[in-house]
């Protein structure tokens, strides 16, 4: 039994040593991701201190680089009304009371059309008929 508890024991000490270690990659991780963010904020500063002494152009310094600089327009909206307008589809179906009132068949379907439906109309008895 000591044989095992010295195991239990040993394995204990080393899940902690794992636990440390993994603690202490996670900081270091940090501190190198912090320095190469500081190095090349540094590096930056640098490079523009050089170039605003040496007055150049920013397009220059750009076209140099191979950065395309023409400006960007803003995107302008169509003024209000512009739009075609929409037509309502041709009519499919024709109210059997109302024949002013009719349903192209897409979207809801009307009240007229639901009310002929729950009381045991077809809607196939509601199409206009071509001639």
């Amino acid at each position: 039994m000591s044989q095992l508890e010295d195991l239990k024991s040993e394995l204990n000490k080393i899940d902690g040593e794992i636990a440390a270690l993994s603690q202490r990659r996670i900081d270091l991780q940090t501190q190198i991701d912090a320095e190469q963010k500081k190095y090349a904020e540094e590096a930056l500063s640098k490079i523009v201190g050089e170039l605003k002494s040496l007055n150049l152009d920013p397009a220059d310094i750009a076209k140099a680089l191979g950065v395309p600089v023409t400006p960007t327009a803003k995107k302008t909206r169509a003024p209000r009304g512009s739009a075609p307008v929409k037509s309502k589809g041709e009519p499919k179906y024709r109210n059997s009371v109302d024949p002013s009132k009719t349903w192209s068949g897409k979207g809801r379907k009307p009240e007229w059309v639901i009310t002929y439906l729950a009381n045991g109309g077809k809607l196939e008895d509601l199409l206009i008929h071509k001639a």
